[in-house]
């Protein structure tokens, strides 16, 4: 079995990841640490050193490695969907879970950490830039994912209950 976990910073892809693995007794995989582990660096590093585009190969790269593999649950970073080969590649996977959440709730789950964000940490407008991210990646993260999870409201245990009545 294999899942994967899509959606916007502060959605919750990490925290679920590793309870769901837990529950499981699946590896998990969270992508981002996967780069630090690999560049010997920082996401915020990597962004600042050889920009977002470079980022975007590395992580591409990663993600046609993991979905080779089985007995995984993968948290792929917020902007994943950002290339279309990624998403064509999710699209070819079963259990791609999209953690859909309002601006509210991914506004207040990212706002203790935004130093480690590097998309959020020149934005004087916390609120305005998760909408604009929002708004420019929502309709990727659907077509990329075949089930879709509402995380508004719910804590960690109703949002995996809801991801394991829709997983194959």
């Amino acid at each position: 079995m294999k899942i994967i976990l899509i959606g916007l910073m502060g959605a919750g892809k990490t925290t679920i990841g590793k309870e769901l693995s837990n529950k499981l007794n699946l590896r998990f995989i969270d992508m981002d640490d996967e780069i630090e582990k690999q560049s010997k660096m920082s996401i915020v590093d990597i962004f600042e050193k050889y920009g977002e585009n470079k980022f975007r190969e590395i992580e591409s790269k990663l993600l046609e490695k993991l979905v080779l593999e089985d007995d995984i649950i993968i948290s792929t970073g917020g902007g994943i969907i950002k290339i279309d080969d990624n998403c064509k590649l999710l699209n070819k996977q079963d259990n791609v879970v999209f953690l859909n959440g309002s601006i509210e709730t991914l506004v207040k789950n990212v706002s203790n950490d935004i130093h480690k964000r590097p998309l959020l940490k020149s934005s004087t407008d916390l609120y305005a830039k998760i909408e604009e991210l929002l708004t420019e990646r929502y309709e990727k993260y659907k077509e990329s994912s075949d089930i879709i999870v509402d995380i508004n409201n719910k804590n960690i245990n109703e949002v995996i209950s809801q991801i394991l009545v829709y997983i194959r």
